[in-house]
């Protein structure tokens, strides 16, 4: 029969230490992979938040852009804004749009 050793003190505790260290290094890996993917998921969410944002903004610009070449609109008044800053009609716009409340 072969002789098997018993584990001695000072191997479990060589063991200990590394088990240990290993245990670190896996949760210090997995800790950057999970920030990583949060900070993405954040960067997404605001980047996708933005967007919807701006093609609400945009559209809203859009949608009476084409109020005043169909003549909708009561006056040739362009008061929309951008993102807080006012936007001018071209001339060309507004003297469609008085053209069309002529009629």
């Amino acid at each position: 029969m072969s002789h098997v050793e018993a584990l001695q003190s000072t191997d479990v505790t060589k063991i200990g230490i590394g088990l240990i260290i290993a245990l670190v290094v896996i949760g210090v890996l997995i800790s950057l992979v999970v920030t990583a993917i949060v900070g993405r998921l954040i960067i997404l969410v605001v980047v996708v938040a933005l967007g919807i944002f701006i093609w609400v903004q945009r559209s809203s610009i859009q949608s009476k852009v084409d109020d005043f070449k169909h003549g909708h609109v009561a006056s040739c008044q362009f008061d929309k804004t951008f993102f807080g800053i006012h936007v001018k009609a071209p001339a060309s716009l507004v003297a469609e749009c008085q053209k069309n409340l002529k009629k």
